[in-house]
């Protein structure tokens, strides 16, 4: 009971911020580089807008993008990483060396590539992305099915009736779930930091959409005159990959006290 009431709290507050958020996009340049006050909790920037509710809608951008491109990687990753563990032999060997390959390759050089021959857009970034972590994950699912299926449990299905893809989708996924949800809220604040990354660079997200990345490459230019502009999009970055690991971490623990 606490718990739940715990999240609706958190939600109420959360919804209560954005309710009051002034609009990110709006210009007013009498008002610019102004320091914190009640009006502007963060101040403005270069433009007048204000700092906070760009750095609030920067992070629902950012963990929006970042659990799109982990969604793909876990849907395409289940199916690949299922079937290597599940039918072994030649598939496994063909599908485990693909995921072997794309792991070798780091994720912002992908991107960087599919910039150079696709369009350089947020969907670029994020299809470049979910292709080069796929590998890791593809790899890690099909060791956990490797695992599951020495249980007692798994050994025993078809006494059942369940065989085949029947034991996969029903007893299988099912028990890799807590590992596996325990990867993914991980691994997006590390997607958040790649999406940042490549955005102050000029690479997938653009000005003046307020993504974290772009919020901290409009403030570099502003150090010396007003360094909350590039202070508080950093704290704000590190925030949010902590509390993703945490989360992460205490889902892991969770599911191991519960195994």
């Amino acid at each position: 009971m606490k718990k739940v009431f715990g999240l609706c709290t958190f939600i109420c507050i959360i919804a209560g911020i954005f309710l009051f958020l002034q609009n990110p996009y709006e210009i007013a340049r009498e008002q610019r580089l102004l320091g914190p006050s009640l009006q502007h909790w963060m101040g403005t920037d270069y433009l007048g807008r204000d700092l906070f509710s760009r750095l609030m809608y920067g992070t629902a951008y950012s963990l929006g993008y970042a659990c799109l491109s982990m969604i793909a990687v876990v849907c395409v990753s289940l199916l690949l990483g299922g079937l290597a563990g599940s039918i072994g032999g030649l598939v496994d060997t063909v599908i485990t060396t693909f995921a072997d390959i794309i792991v070798s390759i780091p994720a912002i050089l992908f991107a960087l590539v599919f910039s150079g021959l696709f369009a350089n857009s947020i969907t670029t970034v994020l299809a470049a992305l979910a292709f080069s972590w796929s590998g890791r994950y593809i790899r890690y699912i099909r060791n956990l099915v490797l695992d599951i299926r020495k249980e007692a449990f798994i050994l025993l299905a078809p006494m059942r009736g369940s065989e085949g893809m029947h034991t996969l989708i029903h007893h299988v996924l099912p028990s890799m779930r807590p590992a596996l949800l325990s990867l993914f809220v991980t691994d997006i604040g590390r997607i958040i930091l790649n999406i940042s990354g490549l955005a102050f660079l000029g690479i997938g997200v653009h000005p003046p959409t307020p993504e974290l990345g772009t919020i901290l490459y409009d403030g570099k230019l502003y150090f010396y005159a007003a360094p909350g502009l590039f202070i508080f999009p950093g704290v704000m970055l590190c925030f949010v990959v902590l509390v993703t690991q945490t989360i992460g971490l205490r889902v892991k623990e969770y599911g191991e006290h519960n195994a």
